[in-house]
């Protein structure tokens, strides 16, 4: 062994050496050669170009020896196409090695390898699809050197830092592929490729290529091994670079290993392992996916497989699982055996890859879009394309299904184990949470809760059996239990069913949503939908057997049953018809006819008990109901408002409230196809009801009878009642006036107490007796353009009914007068309207309307003297026309009378009268416009006649600081000579201040001139702190108070300071009223006047206080008796024409005077004087006494004394004694001076004052006189 192993070590040594002396003996000849290569360049060009093949361009070459041997360099070279002359590739530098072994031993140049570096090749994609190289075809280019010369040696081709520039159509710039090395080498046995590509950005990171051919094997026989590293590979990128915009991917990156065998141009078969994440083949859908994957191709069939494959998305991920499709084939290619295999599959990511399927696929996809999970599929099918093809399939499905569409019914949430053969089959139920979606025959999917059972098939030759036994579906809605047996025969038999199932419905409104749309016609589903709108079935059962193509078993073939126990049931029959509530039924629907008989029912409050429920045939659908109910007339209103009985009364029932119990029966028809066409009679009986329209204040009482209504018609049967306490007979009837549909008429009596007490009318002591009247209720008929509202009509002459009130309003109770009246209850219910006149020329138009709960005026016409009234176009009551009387005084009293409250006063807003009469505050007015508006706070009152002509502000409320304003061009107060002297209770403090001014104002025929007169509130009523009046002979000027005061028996008292001053005595007296009697330059009058109560005309009979008079120089005029009135407390005036009698010497001269002086006490209306004295230049005349201010009446005495120079016929007897002393004292107190001893004549003045008694007495007359009006000491 040892000898051996020396001697191999020998040769070895040998060898070598030999090796290293040819080697260099070769390098010493490359070294001699090199210095010599441009003297061969044109043959080395030419021994290149044809080793390579094609023609070699450079600009420099050089000769080196590298570790593989001698090698040429080739600097800034160019391959060029022999044919064509088109280059092929441009590269910085190319090397070329020449096999040096078999230089060494053949002397043969050999090329071995080629080294490209630094190149740039294009590739570019075409339009039409083809691939060209560096400007030429591809196929061009392989074919350049296909086929190799036995003579040919090995080959490798190196190419290094080579740039491939892709391109493809409409590219702007091309994407660059850097190669940092790829390997081609060829040998007897083998060709080989070997390459790295650094991809670009949008590509990925880096590819790596092997491909491999062996040549030992026959041509026919040879194929490719591919194996192809893709790391970071970015998909979207790669999906981009494909021509067509269908079936990219938009976005994933991972890493991809693939082998693949190749040949005869197609895949024999391949495996792949791929992890990639952030997959996306259409927007908004993003998975990962790994595992790896196998191809099997052979020539009688091909498999395809998956392991450990996964596929996860947002919101769920596989479990690894393993999926094997193989295929047989015979040979011509068709498939004959299928087996598919799965452990797992989640049908709903079927949608991930839709866009890599074609249009119809996707389509088709689409339309099921399978959703669930199949785990542990085996499915098998043989002798497909033969007449009975076999097939074996068992999966487990969990919450599994697909979409419906069109006919095609659509089930999700489908659980259960299926095993099916040829022979039969089972499916296992075992769902929850399903859903089924039937479009063509229920509206909405339905959702299962659970459904359970097993369904078993049997296939034979000549039927098919399908068995279930004891199916139960349950949901929130329904739980059902059936048992079934279908055949289906061979042939063209019709299939036979035998099915019994039990079930429940816990809310029909929700199941009445499974009732299927094709077998009933469209107006009856419809009507089933309306129709139950809620309610339950605690149990129902269903029975069908029988031929299919027999249903419904009209002769009798089959049998289709269902009976059903509802409760609770709401019954929505008729759109137009309330619903029955809290029903109660037992329905069957046999074959065709759906009926109850046996039920009972509440609608609007009515009780129904086994009313007879149908409907023939459904086919032809027509319902029919016969009920009788019981209720109160209360109820059968509110049945009647929501049913076609309140369009006959024009849906005016809702002004209606009646009470009482009562019945109805109603018949009623109802054609499903055209449910319009309804048909209905209804018979309604009340017993002691009672009746009332809104808005209108009496009832009817005591209402009996019966009422029948149909559609078009209408009557009545023994209705009476009582209305406004008296009996009263009720007739309803068809209306002649196309506006309204029905009638119903009355006569009856009505009392003067029932129109006050029920009609509330506030006329307490104002009318009397009773009359007859005729009135009429128009209910409106419905649906008209311009619809027409709810009237009551009234008509009566009054005759029999008194009216106490005052004109022009009052009639005695015999006295007729025709009166016509309607009520108008506007459609809306929130307006009522009235309209009527009267005999006596008075005429309304009013309107009520309800703001809010309670009725309330709000606007009308009130036109008296026979005027047409018009609309009122603002709100408030308007009075116009003509009155010959009117008497405000009477009004008032009447509106203040008692307890009674007419409220008029606040609804008025305007008022325009032409009043022959007006008697107000004690005045009367003739022939006076009077104009009446209401302002922003206050009434504004004008007035225009002879009297008045002038405005009046009235304040709405007087207990605000706002003052009555009166501004009068004219202001005539004639006074009132039929007016009673009543005095008056107002309270001063509830009256506002008040203002009056008039340029001409007079108080009866006294004429005061133009006035001003200035009224403050204080704090216990009201005080004039100015009163002026000025006229051309005289002015006033003065205050006064009006305060309320307990101790007075009226309340309150009335007090007047003022001062008369005139400067024309004889014109003064002519403006004041008075016969003048005294001619005089100056009249000064002060005034302190006070009475009990207010302003009054009476205030003269018990007036108090003090009345101070003083005339200058003047002449007294002779006044006859009764030529006027006289100036009651200047009794002076009557003794001029006595004295011009009596004493013709001495008042020869007239009746001159220096002075008259007086001053009067005023007590209850009776005037007391002690020292009226005239101061003449003949006499002085002395009076005293009483004059009445109440009863215009004289009881004084005068005494005359003659001035020095003077005297005087004794005509009465001077008394001695102490009425004497008396005499003179009083005498004295008048003149301030002593009685004379001689030439006194006294008189007494009595009786009225415009025709006094001046008679001659004494001076103990004149002394008790005296002493009456407090004149002396002791006088009372």
């Amino acid at each position: 062994m040892k000898f051996f192993l020396q001697r191999l070590f020998k040769f070895a040594a040998y060898t070598a050496a030999g090796v290293v002396i040819l080697l260099a003996i070769a390098v010493g000849l490359f070294r001699l050669f090199l210095p010599r290569l441009p003297e061969y360049q044109d043959d080395i060009k030419s021994w290149a170009s044809a080793a390579i093949g094609m023609e070699v361009e450079f600009s420099g070459m050089d000769a080196r020896w590298g570790l593989s041997g001698p090698e040429l360099l080739f600097r800034d070279t160019a391959l060029v196409r022999v044919e064509g002359q088109s280059r092929v590739v441009a590269a910085e530098e190319v090397r070329v090695g020449i096999a040096l072994t078999r230089l060494l031993v053949e002397g043969v140049r050999v090329v071995d390898r080629v080294v490209i570096r630094g190149a740039s090749i294009e590739v570019r994609q075409l339009e039409d699809g083809q691939w060209w190289i560096q400007g030429a075809p591809a196929e061009e280019l392989l074919e350049m050197n296909k086929g190799r010369s036995p003579g040919q040696s090995d080959v490798e081709l190196i190419g290094q830092d080579i740039e491939i520039a892709f391109l493809q159509p409409r590219d702007e710039r091309p994407k660059f592929f850097e190669i940092p090395r790829v390997a081609v080498s060829v040998d007897r046995n083998r060709i080989a490729l070997d390459a790295d590509l650094r991809l670009p950005e949008d590509l990925g990171r880096q590819l790596g290529i092997a491909a491999t051919q062996l040549l030992t094997p026959p041509e026919e026989e040879r194929h490719w091994d591919i194996v192809v590293e893709a790391d970071d590979i970015d998909l979207g990128g790669w999906s981009r670079l494909r021509r067509s915009s269908d079936r990219r991917a938009l976005s994933g990156t991972g890493d991809a290993d693939f082998s693949i065998a190749y040949a005869d141009g197609r895949v024999r078969s391949a495996s792949a392992d791929i992890d990639f994440t952030g997959i996306s083949l259409k927007p908004d859908q993003l998975f990962d996916m790994r595992g790896r994957f196998e191809l099997d191709v052979a020539a009688d069939g091909w498999l395809v497989a998956a392991e450990e494959l996964q596929i996860a998305t947002t919101d769920h991920e596989w479990p690894e699982a393993s999926l094997r499709a193989e295929v047989s084939t015979d040979a011509t290619g068709k498939v004959v055996l299928m087996d598919v295999r799965a452990s797992y599959l989640d049908l709903q990511d079927a949608s991930l890859f839709i866009p890599l399927l074609d249009a119809d696929r996707q389509q088709q996809l689409s339309s099921y879009a399978p959703s669930g999970r199949v785990r542990n599929l085996i499915a098998t099918v043989s002798d497909i394309g033969s007449d009975s093809p076999r097939f074996d399939i068992a999966a487990e499905l969990d919450s599994a299904g697909v979409a419906a569409d069109g006919s095609r019914p659509g089930v999700r949430g489908f659980s259960g184990v299926l095993r099916a053969n040829r022979q039969g089959g089972r499916v296992e139920i075992r769902s929850t949470d399903m859903v089924i979606d039937m479009p063509d025959y229920i509206a909405s999917p339905i959702d299962v809760d659970s459904a359970e059972g097993t369904v078993i098939w049997r296939s034979g030759d000549a039927k098919t059996t399908v068995l279930s036994d004891s199916i139960r579906i349950r949901n929130k809605v329904f739980d059902s239990q059936s048992n079934v047996q279908l055949i289906m025969y061979a042939g063209e038999s019709s299939p036979e069913i035998d099915l019994d199932a039990t079930w429940s419905i816990t809310d029909v409104s929700e199941a009445k949503n499974y009732i299927p749309q094709k077998i009933i016609k469209p107006k009856l589903y419809n009507w089933f939908q309306s129709a139950l709108v809620k309610g339950a079935i605690p149990r129902g059962t269903t029975t069908l057997n029988g031929p299919l193509d027999k249903f419904p078993f009209d002769n009798g073939e089959g049998r289709f049953l269902v009976q059903a126990s509802v409760r609770n049931l709401t019954f929505k029959y008729q759109p137009r018809w309330p619903a029955t509530d809290r029903s109660d039924m037992e329905v069957v629907l046999d074959n065709m006819r759906l009926y109850s008989v046996s039920n009972r029912s509440v609608s609007a409050g009515n009780q129904t008990v086994d009313a007879k429920i149908e409907i023939a045939d459904l086919r032809d659908p027509v319902l029919t109901i016969d009920a009788f109910s019981t209720g109160t007339l209360e109820t059968i209103r509110a049945f009647s408002m929501q049913s076609p009985i309140g369009d006959v009364f024009g849906g005016q029932l809702d002004r209606v409230t009646v009470s009482g119990e009562a019945s109805f029966a109603l018949d009623l028809m109802v054609p499903l196809k055209n449910p319009k066409g309804f048909e209905f009679t209804t018979r309604v009986r009340s017993n002691n009801g009672t009746l009332a329209v809104a808005g209108f204040p009496a009832q009817i009482t005591d209402l009996i009878g019966e009422v029948t209504i149909a559609r078009d018609n209408i009557s009545t049967e023994s209705l009476g009642a009582q209305f406004l306490g008296e009996p009263v007979v009720i007739d309803l009837a068809n209306s002649d006036d196309p506006r309204f549909s029905v009638v119903a008429s009355t006569k009856g009596f009505v009392a003067a107490g029932a129109i006050i007490e029920e009609l509330g009318m506030p006329l307490e002591g104002l009318i009397s007796g009773g009359t007859d009247y005729e009135s009429r209720i128009l209910f409106p008929r419905g649906k008209q353009e311009t619809p027409v509202p709810l009237t009551i009509q009234i008509d009566t002459d009054l005759e029999g009914l008194g009216f106490a009130l005052p004109e022009p309003m009052g009639k005695p109770d015999a006295t007729a007068m025709k009166v016509r009246g309607d009520i108008r209850f506007i459609p809306g219910g929130e307006t009522i309207e009235s309209a009527g006149f009267a005999e006596n020329g008075i005429a309304w138009q009013l309107v009520f309307n309800r703001p809010e709960d309670s009725w309330d005026f709000d606007r009308g016409v009130v036109t008296i003297g026979g005027d047409a009234v018009q609309p009122a176009e603002t709100r408030g009551l308007h009075i116009r026309g003509d009155a010959s009387i009117v008497r405000l005084d009477d009004w008032l009293s009447l509106s203040r009378s008692g307890d009674r409250e007419l409220g008029t006063a606040d609804r008025i807003r305007s008022i325009d009268v032409l009043v022959d009469d007006l008697y107000a505050v004690g005045q009367h007015l003739q022939g006076h416009r009077v104009r009446v508006d209401r302002s922003a706070r206050d009434w504004l009152v004008q007035l225009d006649g002879e009297d008045v002509v002038g405005s009046v502000f009235v304040p709405y409320d007087f207990g605000s600081d706002r003052a009555m304003v009166l501004e009068m061009e004219r202001m005539h107060l004639p006074g009132d000579d039929e007016a009673t002297n009543e005095p008056s209770l107002l309270d001063p403090r509830k009256l506002p201040p008040i203002t009056l001014t008039a340029d001409d104002f007079a108080l009866g025929n006294r004429q005061l001139g133009a006035i001003e007169v200035l009224v403050e509130r204080v704090e216990d009523g009201l005080e004039a702190r100015t009163i002026k009046t000025k006229d051309k002979s005289f002015d006033i000027v003065g205050t006064g108070r009006w305060i309320a005061d307990a101790s007075d028996p009226l309340g309150s008292r009335t007090s007047v300071q003022a001062t008369l001053t005139s400067t024309d005595v004889m014109q003064t007296m002519n403006r004041l009223d008075f016969t003048p009697g005294i001619v005089s330059d100056q009249m000064n009058a002060v005034i302190d006047l006070s009475w009990s109560g207010g302003p009054r005309a009476d205030f003269l009979d018990v007036l108090d206080g003090e009345v101070q008079v003083q005339f200058g120089n003047g002449q007294l005029e002779e006044v006859e008796p009764g030529a006027g009135r006289m100036f009651g407390l200047m009794s002076v005036v009557a003794l001029p024409r006595r004295l011009s009698l009596d004493f013709r010497d001495v008042f020869n001269k007239g009746f001159g005077f220096d002075k008259i002086a007086g001053t009067f006490r005023i007590v209850d209306g009776e005037s007391y004087t002690c020292d009226l004295s005239l101061e003449g230049p003949a006499a002085d005349i002395g009076i005293v006494g009483r004059a009445s201010l109440a009863s215009r009446d004289y009881d004084q005495v005068a005494v005359v004394s003659a001035n020095v120079g003077n005297t005087l016929p004794i005509v009465g007897a001077m008394v001695g004694g102490p009425p004497a002393a008396a005499a003179l004292l009083i005498f004295s107190q008048i003149f301030k001076k002593p009685l004379q001893e001689v030439g006194q004549v006294y008189y007494g003045i009595s009786g009225p004052w415009d025709e006094p008694l001046v008679d001659g007495t004494d001076s103990a007359d004149f002394v008790s006189h005296g002493e009456l009006a407090g004149c002396v000491a002791g006088a009372e």
